[in-house]
């Protein structure tokens, strides 16, 4: 379901980031539940995020960020790596 106001655009977008955040974030070896309780957010809302049904604001993009030890434009941006990305 797309939320109201969305063009299929952001949601792709939306889509596409919350993928890339989900892999980084297994690979990492951490379990959604303990990822989202060390970046202050609920496992409910990290799960929308990573399903593209929320967008990932910049505070809680450099969160995760800095905890994966990769850059911001390693989740934002397709293709690239961050320092000691995945």
């Amino acid at each position: 379901m797309t939320p109201k106001n969305v063009t299929p655009a952001e949601q792709a977008e939306r889509q596409r980031v919350g993928a890339t955040l989900r892999t980084i974030r297994s690979t990492r070896g951490w379990k959604l539940g303990d990822f989202a309780t060390e970046i202050g957010i609920s496992y409910a809302y990290l799960s929308n995020i990573e399903a593209g049904r929320k967008p990932l604001p910049d505070h809680l993009l450099a969160r995760a960020a800095s905890l994966l030890d990769v850059e911001q434009i390693a989740i934002k941006i397709p293709g690239t790596t961050g320092k000691n990305a995945a």
